[in-house]
This record gives structure tokens, C-alpha cells and sequence, in this order.
């Protein structure tokens, strides 16, 4: 279910600057609010797994890019997601550390991992966002359903093409080979 917050439409520099004074994070999705609702712990305990082991790929094929848990992404004039993860070249960020943190710019990979309330979000309106922006890679990694899998699209003649990994397959990724 999604639920929104204001009734009157923000642009994407009112939502750089929000706030209403509580913790609650919100995408802006066509300029409207999208609280986030929190994630059950087996969601974080998977994010952590995938964080902590690119981070380590990163690091031993010494690349020059860094790993984000939960970074903003703007995917439309005034509509900005959070991904699960996002993989971005550390030269991408050199001016703008005193930015907000939500990327303007394609970055390499985005990574959703599915709660029961993000599913038609993370295989459909996410994946078109993200394609319609240039991002490289998303992932979708689905442990919630009957059928648990990671969904890799890999943009290609500016189009999404899926590959789905089960069980102990071996993930194949353009961004970590």
C-alpha cells in the first residue's frame, strides 16, 4: 500500500530541504511524499550480507568506487528514490560533499531488496525508473517470496534485459564480473 503524506505537490528542492521534524524518511515519487515504512530485520540482514561483500570486492579489485546503504536517487524531475544499496564512482562525488545525499547522475548499480510492501515498486516502477535514468545494473533480491531469487537487469540500447539467479547459482554481474 502507498501512502502519502501532503496533499500539495512538492518540487525536488522543497524535498531537499524537508522536514516535518520526525525521523520518518520519505521518497518523492511525482512530487508527492512516500513515507517508508520500516523492514522487517531479515531485510537488513541481507543488505548488510551484499553490502559487506561488494564492499569487499571493491576493496581487493581496489576500484574506485564506493557502496551506499540507502542513498537518494533522482530518477525524475521531481521524483527521488532510496535504494536498499547503490554503487557509485568516487569521482562522481568529489564536489559534493556538502550536498544532500541524493544522487543526480546515473549511478553503476542499485539494489532493491524486496519487503512485502516494495514489490510491484522494486520489479516494475523502480526497474522502469531506474532504466528510463541510464542506471547500468539493478538488482531485485527477492527472499519473501514462494519463488526466492535475484532478478539482474542489465541496461543494454537503453533497455532493462533480466537474468534470474536461484538457489546456489552463480550470480553473473556486469559491474563486479
Amino acid at each position: 500500500m502507498t501512502l502519502t503524506t501532503k496533499t500539495s505537490k512538492l518540487t525536488f528542492a522543497e524535498y531537499l530541504t524537508y522536514d516535518d521534524g520526525t525521523a520518518t524518511r520519505y521518497e518523492l515519487v511525482e512530487g508527492r511524499l512516500i513515507p517508508m515504512t520500516p523492514a522487517i530485520w531479515q531485510h537488513y540482514f541481507i543488505t548488510h550480507f551484499i553490502f559487506e561483500t561488494l564492499l569487499q570486492e571493491i576493496r581487493r579489485s581496489n576500484l574506485p568506487w564506493m557502496i551506499f546503504l540507502e542513498p537518494g536517487l533522482r530518477t525524475g524531475i521531481s521524483t527521488s528514490r532510496i535504494p536498499d544499496l547503490a554503487v557509485i564512482p568516487k569521482q562522481q562525488l568529489v564536489n559534493l560533499k556538502s550536498r544532500p545525499a541524493i544522487s543526480e547522475f546515473p549511478v553503476l548499480l542499485a539494489i532493491e531488496v524486496v519487503s512485502s510492501s516494495s514489490i510491484q515498486d522494486d520489479y516494475i516502477t523502480k526497474r522502469d525508473e531506474y532504466q528510463a535514468t541510464g542506471i547500468l545494473e539493478y538488482w531485485v533480491v527477492d527472499a519473501i517470496s514462494n519463488d526466492p531469487r535475484i532478478t539482474i537487469y542489465t541496461l543494454t540500447d537503453s533497455v532493462y534485459h533480466p537474468n534470474i539467479f536461484r538457489n546456489t547459482e552463480l550470480l553473473i554481474s556486469p559491474t563486479f564480473p
